[in-house]
């Protein structure tokens, strides 16, 4: 019911999220700053997609500090072959992806832990953006969340 009183997220996403086959792209986040002429943050993401099925939702660096998650998740990104899976498995692996750039276990742009701004906000800070949008957007598509 919460998302019903709330303005759509301003987070896009670069990949389908119901075609089959492997779709590597990004979720855009819209934020101006000096370091980027797009005046976006791009977080990676992977949607591999082999009929009806359940589907995983797999994230890593919640913390930007936190490595073994996205190195093992980006592998397997890259090394899943649809015909292996029947379903749906979504692999974030650089959850924070401002914190993971910069190693800080909060992000660079709002001093946020993402782990702590759950449910987050559409019309908040960075963080509680990519909070908002897992809530919404990623997690009600999950069976399973790792």
């Amino acid at each position: 019911m919460r998302s019903q009183y709330l303005p759509p997220n301003p987070i896009s996403s670069t990949v389908p999220f119901d075609e089959d086959g492997k779709h590597h792209g990004y979720l855009r986040l819209p934020c101006s700053r000096d370091v980027s002429a797009w005046g976006s943050i791009m977080i990676p993401i992977t949607v591999v997609h082999n009929g009806a099925g359940p589907t995983a939702l797999l994230t890593g660096a919640n913390h930007g500090d936190e490595y073994e998650g996205p190195i093992a998740l980006q592998r397997l990104a890259y090394d899943l072959d649809p015909g292996e899976i029947t379903g749906r498995v979504i692999i974030v692996p650089y959850m924070n992806t401002p914190a993971f750039h910069a190693a800080r276990r909060t992000s660079p742009l709002d001093g946020v832990n993402l782990n702590r701004c759950f449910p987050g906000r559409p019309d908040g800070s960075p963080t509680e953006k990519i909070a908002d949008y897992f809530m919404r957007t990623l997690l009600p598509m999950a069976d399973v969340v790792l």
